[in-house]
């Protein structure tokens, strides 16, 4: 009895308790023949409040003293699943992950806020910006490899053929030294890739992309204990087709000021700007855990591993009745406590670190039709 209550486990979590990121897992598409329809939707910034960033940094800030991050990450998925053929979808995938140091993020909020500068602070300058927003058809199949009594093992198999419809990838390095509380000298390099520039002003025409990507998960249960594996974008490209890219210093030779007599930034920029033909490698996102039942409650211990960071976090599940089971989860990197509701076949689940002024929101929502 317990070890199908640990099989049942994948359907009582959802990304939004278990772990940080978005993830497609094969293995979940295989209970049972019918329809389904799931989006799942994190994100997150370190130096101020979601509602502040979208004030244009507005707002209290609270940067980490280490790398500070920003990840946008949102999957939906609708399609159809039909005995050994397997899974067949729709997916639409936007996600991006933004790394700064400490000096960055201080500095474009002392600027965007008009607080004042660090008079003869100089600010090291690092960022670095990682995404890409597609849609495609997913396949995906799962084997049993070991079916016995108290062991058992599947694996879990996924395909896309994505359509890319935009991509940032590049970084920028330097450095500003600030001569007053309302002026700055600053210097620069970025070598950047885009479908939009954020960086500076400047109309580019659009660009088209075309990519796969494969998608593995593999579960091994024995008695109480269930050992989890899941790797996404493992093998993924979206080659572009003319893609905007500068290799370009910006610079302050060219200051003004606004009314308060702060500087404004207006970089001049001089480097090669062209179109050219380019291959985004999709970044891995990996999640390892392990689950113990005991009677009807399950307790987890896993992380995500995503461009070399650990995002650890744990979970504890519980099934009420044969149609209700609920779960809770909480994420150490980002501070989020998450909730879990599985009513038959719908499943809702809510994460966040704050209730007023979250910096960081998860949104999980998934429906079966079967049949």
């Amino acid at each position: 009895m317990r070890k199908l209550i640990v099989f049942s486990l994948p359907l009582l979590l959802t990304n939004a308790a278990a772990g940080v990121f978005s993830f497609y897992d094969p293995l979940k598409q295989q209970e049972g023949n019918g329809l389904s329809a799931g989006i799942q939707a994190f994100v997150a910034d370190d130096p101020v409040s979601l509602s502040d960033l979208l004030d244009n940094w507005h707002g209290e800030f609270h940067p980490e003293d280490g790398t500070n991050l920003a990840i946008d990450d949102v999957r939906t998925d609708i399609g159809a699943t039909y005995g050994e053929f397997g899974y067949l979808g729709y997916t639409y995938r936007h996600q991006s992950f933004t790394a700064a140091n400490r000096d960055t993020v201080l500095l474009i909020w002392q600027q965007l806020n008009d607080t004042g500068f660090i008079p003869g602070k100089r600010y090291d300058l690092d960022i670095s910006i990682d995404g890409f927003e597609a849609d495609g058809i997913l396949y995906s199949n799962a084997f049993d490899i070991i079916d016995s009594d108290n062991k058992h093992l599947k694996i879990g198999l996924g395909f896309e053929l994505l359509r890319g419809r935009n991509m940032q990838h590049g970084y920028l390095q330097g450095y500003a030294t600030a001569n007053s509380s309302k002026d700055y000298d600053f210097s620069a390099v970025s070598d950047y890739y885009y479908t939009e520039n954020y960086l500076y002003n400047l109309d580019v025409e659009k660009a088209d992309g075309f990519g796969y990507s494969t998608h593995i998960s593999m579960e091994y249960d024995i008695e109480d204990i269930s050992l989890r594996l899941l790797a996404n974008d493992i093998f993924g490209r979206i080659r572009w087709k003319r893609l905007p890219y500068s290799y370009v210093n910006i610079n302050s030779s060219n200051k003004s000021y606004d009314e308060n007599g702060f500087v404004v930034y207006n970089p001049t920029v001089s480097g090669v700007e062209k179109y050219l033909d380019h291959t985004q490698k999709l970044y891995a996102k990996w999640r390892a855990e392990a689950s113990y039942g005991q009677g009807e409650t399950i307790y987890t211990a896993g992380t995500d591993f995503v461009k070399e960071r650990w995002f650890p976090y744990i979970t504890a599940s519980n099934r009420f009745t044969n149609d209700f089971a609920a779960a809770l989860g909480y994420d150490f990197r980002f501070s989020t406590l998450g909730v879990d509701v599985a009513w038959r076949e719908l499943r809702i689940s809510l994460k966040s670190d704050s209730i007023k002024d979250p910096s960081s929101i998860g949104v999980s929502i998934s429906y079966r039709m079967l049949f």
